[in-house]
């Protein structure tokens, strides 16, 4: 399975239906087998798919809180079987949204966004700095004092 335009809105359509209070329990269902099996068994492209959503400023709330509950599940359950380029990318993306989101004070959204991004944080942070001699804590460091430089 790739990426693609139709799977990204296919995607959409499924997190708004699986979240509708008008849509019957069956499609509910439905919506939710189907974004359940991509994640458990297309990790890539759900990350792929979540960076995109939380790219997209315009997008509700919705899509971009189950968009970062994409990337928290994935990095709680199938970090260890990430290839270390994928990992790198997902440190680098997270780091990118963290910034960008910071930059562009879209920290207006509702906390529980705040919250689901500093969930994912939390949870890269586990799995990342203490597994290993790595550079992510200094990765963190780094990405907070260039926050403070720009303010």
């Amino acid at each position: 399975m790739i990426f693609t335009s139709e799977l990204y809105e296919k995607v959409i359509s499924a997190i708004l239906c699986s979240f509708n209070s008008t849509t019957t329990n069956n499609e509910k269902q439905n919506a939710f087998k189907y974004l359940e099996d991509l994640k458990e068994n297309h990790s890539m492209i759900c990350l792929t798919i979540s960076f995109e959503l939380l790219k997209q400023t315009h997008n509700q709330p919705i899509l971009h809180h189950y968009s970062l509950h994409l990337m928290e599940s994935i990095i709680k359950h199938k970090w260890n079987i990430l290839k270390n380029d994928d990992r790198n990318l997902v440190k680098k993306q997270l780091f990118s949204i963290i910034k960008s989101t910071y930059l562009n004070q879209i920290f207006a959204e509702p906390a529980h966004i705040r919250n689901s991004l500093a969930k994912c944080l939390v949870e890269l942070i586990k799995r990342d700095c203490f597994e290993k001699v790595n550079t992510t804590l200094d990765e963190i460091v780094n990405m907070i004092q260039e926050i403070n430089q720009i303010q």
